[in-house]
């Protein structure tokens, strides 16, 4: 109980010291409230010098008590810097818009902006949209352009009711040149900025569509490039193990030579080729008489009956083959 009552007769001190400091201080803002103070950043350092003296007279358990105080203060100041270098760095990572994707986002913000403001003052209620300027990123595509067009009819429907004189006589199927010389005549600056920002928002979406279909066209060139050449890879694969397999059996015939003939064939009629390889596959490569083997130690000789009968196992081998 003394060593709790030592604390707060600690902190009693620190609390007159405190409160003497700050009477002192307004006392003397008060006196020298109609000087001109020439030197603000010496007055800073007599302030931060008078602190410093009455921490001094503090006693071990209130230096203590001000210090997690500070060193708490210090901890907070350290999160928001480094909450704050989060968001930099967020910030930072974010993709730009394209240069027609950023013209498209500043139209429409001027649209919904001037059409919005309009519509409070003369309706007293907000023009509501539904694209968002985050649709865009990273790239547009028709689907947000539907949005942004069904928001834009419905800010020119809007603009119609508010305007029937300016607006409901014009045409929104007008080229751009008469939008602009229609825009010209307003005298509403806030309405001018909405027709001048409806025809920006026009030009803006058909340059992001032209250059989405030339993305795409590139894409769809890209992506048929790719499937050919896997498909070509796939197929020079598939030719290996054919090849291979019928190389293992040591038939008369020159295995590379058949094989590669029949895929070449296989390319225009597959279904030719294949019939033509398990029924008669000496036509893609001969059979070789030279490495048939005479029959009874070389008393029966090679006869073309010997072909006949090489060709039709190696059409029956390679209809069996399961690659």
């Amino acid at each position: 109980m003394a060593e709790n009552k030592d604390i707060l007769d600690d902190d009693d001190d620190f609390e007159k010291l405190l409160n003497n400091f700050i009477n002192n201080k307004l006392e003397d803002e008060a006196e020298n409230s109609a000087a001109d103070s020439s030197y603000p950043e010496d007055d800073e350092q007599e302030e931060d010098d008078d602190l410093e003296a009455a921490f001094k007279h503090l006693s071990p358990e209130g230096q203590q008590v001000n210090q997690a105080v500070s060193n708490e203060l210090d901890k907070d100041i350290a999160e928001s810097i480094a909450a704050a270098k989060e968001a930099a760095i967020e910030q930072e990572n974010q993709p730009n818009l394209g240069t027609d994707e950023s013209e498209l986002a500043q139209a429409f913000l001027n649209f919904q902006s001037s059409v919005n403001k309009l519509s409070v003052e003369k309706l007293h209620h907000k023009f509501i949209c539904e694209f968002k300027i985050d649709a865009l990123y990273p790239n547009y595509k028709p689907s947000v352009g539907r949005i942004l067009a069904e928001d834009l009819i419905n800010g020119w429907l809007l603009m119609c009711h508010m305007f029937p004189q300016e607006i409901g006589t014009f045409s929104p199927a007008s080229t751009d040149e008469e939008f602009l010389n229609f825009a010209e005549k307003l005298t509403n600056q806030d309405l001018q900025l909405a027709v001048i920002s409806y025809v920006e928002i026009l030009i803006d979406m058909e340059s992001c569509e032209l250059s989405y279909q030339a993305k795409l066209v590139k894409y769809r060139e890209t992506h048929t490039k790719k499937v050919m050449y896997e498909e070509y890879l796939a197929r020079k694969e598939r030719q290996r193990k054919f090849t291979e397999a019928l190389q293992a059996r040591n038939f008369p015939v020159d295995a590379d030579r058949l094989i590669s003939n029949y895929f070449r064939v296989a390319q225009k009629d597959i279904e030719g080729a294949y019939k033509a390889l398990t029924t008669n596959p000496a036509i893609f490569a001969p059979i070789d008489f030279s490495k048939i083997k005479p029959r009874l130690f070389g008393l029966i000789k090679v006869t073309p009956k010997d072909g006949v009968r090489i060709n039709s196992a190696i059409g029956k081998f390679l209809k069996n083959l399961k690659i």
